[in-house]
């Protein structure tokens, strides 16, 4: 009977232009969630090209300080003071910055006989940074005093310096970087009439950090024990820039008299024009979904309106409050399963899309479609359901008060 007197005020296009805004809101939220637990792990990378790109500044070395130093060997150096490394942390396009740690200690490596590298050994040095700024993906980068392991990460280049060059050259076996990692090391440190064993491994190859690392709390024991400095001053500073294409980070490293490398600057303005133009897509698709919601509500609104003379007289009639709004409470409830179980089947193709392509990069999600996104999606549409149907209960309580 009430299913009767109020469906002749509900127009089937009302219902399908609704059936098709919940399926798309229902859609893009979904494969927006989708899509941002499947690529959480590019965020999580270290080597992932999403990370801040770093830029790293040293000052020029002019022909007059080659000069001083080779006619004095104990001649200053061009470092970072304190007061210069304060001033670049103080200005606005800086959002961090990190000081490179160098080795006032000496460093000697070689390897053991039974080597495929018998025979080999070089000086060499080690760097450091703070470990939120090593960009390889090894979870045991630390040292403490006592441990007789030392971790090593070496510059790609160098690994294709060697393997295409080098290795080229005098017909030697060229390395990959997993085989680089197999080989074990003795490196030597002395100073202050002291000499110290360690055993070192290669753990990894930076693409963005052209030195030669070791763990910072090794650099810095090894200085306090070994070295001429126990905090020598940096030679190199690395600069995260909140916009990398900024003019002013440009006119303030040549109002300086510094030197980066320009290529860094342009992967760094790549990356940001990415970031907005994601930001942007991210923002329409939110308007998008609160426009549908809107729509939603506003039909609901319509479709009441429409029949508030029916309303009111089946009211009159004696029909309860709870029996007028049933039939909408599940005309709402079938409309909204539809919709969902319907948006369903753009979610699986397009994920199917992008997924595969993630795979391809070598990013592969833990996440379960069913439990980690259709199953939360589903509790949202149904707390959307319970919102619904209270502002449908609160407007057929207004009409018949009214």
């Amino acid at each position: 009977m009430i299913w009767k007197v109020l469906k002749n005020n509900i127009k089937p296009a009302q219902l399908i232009g609704t059936f098709f805004g919940i399926m798309l809101g229902s859609g893009i939220l979904m494969l927006a969630f989708a899509f941002y637990l499947d690529v959480k792990p590019i965020f999580e990378d270290k080597e992932s090209f999403w990370r801040d790109e770093y830029i790293i500044v040293n000052k020029k070395i002019k022909l007059s300080d080659s000069y001083l130093q080779i006619k004095n060997i104990d001649s200053e150096k061009p470092y970072f003071t304190e007061e210069e490394i304060k001033d670049i942390k103080k200005q606005d396009f800086v959002k961090g910055v990190a000081e490179f740690t160098n080795c006032s200690f000496g460093i000697n490596a070689s390897v053991d006989n039974d080597s495929p590298l018998s025979g080999f050994s070089t000086d060499l040095f080690f760097e450091a940074v703070p470990d939120d700024y090593v960009d390889v993906n090894y979870e045991n980068w630390n040292w403490k005093a006592g441990d007789n392991y030392i971790p090593v990460i070496l510059p790609k280049v160098y690994l294709n310096l060697y393997n295409f060059g080098f290795a080229q050259s005098q017909n030697l076996p060229q390395i990959s970087e997993g085989g680089a990692s197999l080989a074990k090391f003795n490196i030597y440190i002395y100073g202050q009439n002291k000499l110290e064993k360690f055993e070192a491994r290669i753990v990894g190859f930076s693409e963005r950090i052209n030195t030669i690392l070791a763990p910072k709390s090794f650099v810095d024991w090894g200085n306090e024990n070994f070295g001429k400095e126990s905090k020598p001053k940096p030679g190199r500073i690395i600069i995260i820039a909140k916009d990398p294409s900024s003019s002013e980070l440009i006119d303030y490293v040549n109002k300086h008299d510094y030197d980066i490398n320009k290529s860094e600057l342009s992967n760094s303005k790549a990356l940001a024009f990415l970031k907005i133009i994601i930001g942007i897509v991210v923002t329409i698709g939110i308007i998008i979904i609160c426009l549908t919601f809107a729509l939603i509500i506003l039909s609901i609104q319509l479709l009441l309106q429409r029949n508030n003379e029916n309303i009111t007289k089946l009211n009159m009639l004696g029909y309860s409050q709870k029996e007028i709004a049933l039939p909408y409470k599940l005309m709402l409830s079938i409309l909204f399963a539809l919709s969902f179980l319907s948006s369903l089947i753009p979610l699986y193709f397009f994920r199917n899309y992008y997924y595969s392509n993630l795979v391809l990069f070598g990013y592969e999600s833990s996440s379960q479609i069913l439990v980690h996104i259709i199953f939360p999606a589903l509790i949202l549409n149904f707390i959307v359901v319970l919102l619904l149907i209270g502002m449908l209960k609160s407007i057929i309580k207004k009409i018949i008060l009214t």
